[in-house]
């Protein structure tokens, strides 16, 4: 049930277009090593293309459920594995077998490995294709920052507080998300401007276990450390939402507000 969850935040996380995911300890680090490393070992599964996760990732207990993962589906994850049917421009992920002299063996999912023309070190990295008729494809390294579609998530581990990592403001807004939060319906307006002119945004959720607010005040914190403190599901009918479900449904709510060209928001009255 653990690595399904996981797979759910995986899911949310690509439909959204999310580039990078932060796992943090909401207690003392060194107690929860293990849980972090088994949130972060799922979380790289996924991402990873199906075509590279024998190579990269050997047996370990982490990875016993995997097979209740979902498929991403995001364009980085592509099917076709034949070199016959590579096009010239397409993005592949790929992973340096080997390298001598003569160049770079590549794994890029196809029937077998292709050849790059220079000395790589080994590991992931994300290449183009050329080709031109039916010549050998050769490959080129790619920068996947300039890539135009989404090229999937990176997984970070904090080694510090929650707390200590909001306060570097190293992003242009940070939201704090809170069942004790102001409804997200009352500040729709002024979000979607804000959201709309920034480039990097975070958004933290609490534990499965608790809040933001309990989190934070162990650090003596409060929740005045970050721009926005919201609920983004005001008016829910459960006592509680768990973690993955608010991550769905907040990211859902800003991929709205950053996208729309007009949001009109009727207010619940109730």
């Amino acid at each position: 049930m653990r690595t399904y969850k996981i797979g759910q935040v995986a899911r949310a996380c690509a439909i959204y277009c999310v580039n990078q995911i932060f796992v943090y300890a909401d207690r003392d680090h060194s107690e929860q090593r293990r849980e972090i490393e088994f949130i972060s070992q799922i979380l790289r599964y996924e991402e990873t293309p199906q075509y590279l996760r024998k190579r990269m990732f050997p047996l370990s207990p982490i990875l016993k459920y995997a097979g209740t993962l979902p498929p991403l589906n995001t364009p980085h994850h592509p099917t076709n594995n034949l070199v016959s049917t590579l096009r010239d421009g397409e993005f592949r992920e790929g992973l340096v077998l080997s390298t001598d002299m003569n160049g770079s063996l590549v794994e890029i999912g196809m029937e077998r490995p292709l050849t790059y023309s220079g000395r790589l070190p080994k590991g992931r990295m994300t290449f183009q294709v050329k080709k031109r008729g039916d010549e050998e494809p050769r490959l080129e390294l790619a920068d996947p920052s300039v890539i135009p579609e989404y090229w999937g998530y990176k997984v970070f581990e904090l080694s510090q507080p929650l707390g200590q990592f909001i306060k570097k403001k190293t992003y242009d807004v940070c939201i704090l998300t809170s069942r004790l939060g102001s409804p997200i319906n009352s500040l729709v307006g002024e979000l979607k401007e804000r959201l709309q002119r920034s480039r990097k945004i975070l958004t933290a959720f609490g534990s499965p276990k608790e809040g933001l607010r309990e989190i934070l005040a162990r650090e003596g914190l409060d929740q005045s450390i970050a721009d926005y403190n919201l609920n983004t599901i005001p008016g829910q009918g459960t006592m509680s939402v768990r973690t993955e479900e608010a991550i769905q449904a907040t990211l859902a709510i800003m991929n709205m507000l950053i996208k729309s060209t007009d949001v009109r928001f009727i207010r619940d009255t109730r």
